[in-house]
């Protein structure tokens, strides 16, 4: 969860989740980039359990709406490999977590983590076997605009900074650009189950249910392109 990382020289505070694994603070917002419930816990629930694992297609084409520490494309990446999807990965960050930061964080040793943070911004990289992955540095409302998103992706990882924190991320009008870059049977899920963020997704034409949060929050959402809701 992040649109911050380093801004204006500020290096993010590392704190412990409940559940022993490291998460950042914003200096900028003073949000964390995950729940403190535990930031691993969380991210496997909502992103891999409530969108990866229940999708189909090869490749699996995901867009992360903030990069942040690398943890949701890594839980990816593990995913991946452990059921032997081929996976497109585009991920869009404003002030990208630095390398030695990111390092600090011991989500694990394996150096194919390393190389999703010293992959190259603005170009196709392959830091893993399978796994292609894409950078985009900037506004997410100005990549969407400028860039040729047509229903381009099966999984939408939803991980800005709260609506309260960060409003303009959550509005209809950013979820319509959204909706136009989701494939027909394509999902977004997020953490937030926010009764504005879940009209706005609909006023987009997204299809919204609530599930059963992270680590004992009660909702999460996962919004579909299809009208029944479902994959």
């Amino acid at each position: 969860m992040s649109t911050e990382g380093a801004a204006e020289g500020v290096t993010p505070e590392i704190e412990i989740t409940a559940d022993g694994s490291a998460t950042l603070r914003s200096p900028m917002h003073g949000d964390t980039y995950h729940s403190l419930r535990g930031a691993v816990g969380e991210a496997r629930h909502v992103f891999i359990e409530a969108a990866f694992r229940q999708s189909t297609g090869a490749p699996v084409r995901v867009l992360e709406m903030g990069f942040g520490t690398g943890l949701n494309a890594w839980l990816t990446l593990e995913e991946a490999e452990r059921t032997g999807r081929r996976v497109d990965y585009t991920a869009v960050e404003l002030h990208p977590v630095p390398e030695e930061v990111a390092a600090r964080l011991g989500y694990t040793s394996d150096l194919r983590f390393a190389a999703l943070h010293s992959a190259p911004w603005g170009e196709w990289s392959r830091p893993a076997e399978g796994f292609r992955l894409l950078k985009l540095q900037g506004e997410m409302t100005e990549i969407l605009a400028k860039s040729d998103f047509s229903a381009t992706f099966d999984i939408v990882y939803w991980d800005a900074f709260a609506p309260d924190t960060q409003p303009a991320l959550w509005s209809e009008e950013i979820f319509a650009r959204v909706f136009e870059a989701t494939a027909s049977g394509g999902v977004l899920v997020t953490y937030s189950s926010k009764g504005d963020v879940r009209r706005a997704l609909q006023a987009a034409g997204f299809a919204v249910e609530r599930l059963p949060g992270a680590l004992g929050k009660r909702h999460m959402l996962r919004a579909s392109r299809n009208a029944d809701g479902g994959f």
